[in-house]
């Protein structure tokens, strides 16, 4: 199923960010974006709540993206809805072949790097585990290098901004997301830096499981 109000990306600046609360009380631990584009404020809150777990929360960061999906390369500032498959330029966390291990990665992930010189923690990070204050720990230095971000996720119903930026599919069966859930409409940040580099910032619940199945 669909998420409830569809599913696409904003594409502006990243003009400031900030965490609502030090996660230390019931709410929801999110830290907010704020993107202008065509003239307009959007805030972006990225859900990293670990649900008072020390491992509660799982993130990924894919530097470099080495190329952005075809109908992305040259998309216009401004709220833009997504088809939920592929070629559309949705993003889903193991289909997307842009945000995949690179062949280097997967030699060396099965013990035979192609020249003996990948170094796999440097180059081919896994994913992590830990708290939202880690999660941002890696969030944070991205958006301090952002000339222009991509948000992804679903829009506010009232007013205007983004949120389910975060994986929207892999829910167990009694969650009450689990009607959202579905391939080719996850969350994400993409960060393109000054030099033209673009990084992802990529995020999961503990309980969400990874979909398909993967290794790292």
């Amino acid at each position: 199923m669909p998420l409830d109000d569809g599913y696409g990306v904003l594409s502006g600046t990243l003009e400031s960010w900030y965490c609502d609360h030090d996660g230390s009380d019931r709410k929801y631990y999110h830290c907010n974006m704020r993107v202008k584009a065509r003239g307009r404020q959007y805030r972006c809150p990225v859900d990293l709540d670990s649900k008072q777990l020390s491992d509660g929360l799982q993130w990924r960061v894919v530097d470099p993206v080495h190329s952005l999906p075809l109908p992305l390369r040259h998309i216009a500032d401004g709220w833009h809805f997504l088809e939920s498959r592929p070629g559309s330029g949705a993003l889903d966390y193991y289909r997307s072949s842009e945000l995949q291990p690179s062949p280097e990665c997967v030699h060396a992930a099965a013990g035979e790097p192609e020249d003996g010189s990948v170094d796999t923690q440097e180059h081919c990070p896994p994913w992590k585990s830990g708290s939202g204050t880690d999660a941002f720990d890696d969030l944070e230095p991205l958006l301090s290098q952002c000339v222009r971000i991509m948000v992804f996720g679903e829009p506010f119903r009232t007013g205007r901004g983004v949120h389910n930026i975060h994986q929207n599919q892999g829910d167990p069966l009694r969650s009450r997301w689990r009607a959202e859930n579905g391939p080719w409409q996850d969350g994400a940040v993409l960060v393109m830096r000054d030099n033209g580099s673009i990084a992802a910032f990529l995020c999961k619940f503990k309980t969400q499981h990874f979909f398909p199945p993967v290794s790292a």
